[in-house]
């Protein structure tokens, strides 16, 4: 499945769908931020999360696990609030 197919819908049932390079999500609650995904990231192929209930992207898992890694290290040295 492609992030084409997905159909916008209002909160709280807009699909979430990745980022690429952090970790946060895109909500599709109408066809504009559907479109400007699709121009930003490109119609990439996505896969449904049984138990996080989101999209995930498997060509952006590099990259978000690089920014979580950097993120955790930052929590271990500073800590979280």
């Amino acid at each position: 499945m492609r992030v084409s197919d997905l159909q916008p819908a209002a909160y709280p049932q807009s699909p979430a769908v990745e980022l690429p390079n952090n970790d946060a999500h895109r909500l599709f609650s109408n066809d504009f931020s559907k479109n400007s995904f699709i121009e930003a990231h490109g119609d990439v192929e996505i896969v449904w999360n049984e138990r996080y209930k989101h999209w995930e992207v498997p060509a952006f898992a590099e990259g978000r696990k690089k920014y979580c890694d950097l993120k955790q290290a930052h929590c271990e040295r500073w800590g979280s609030e």
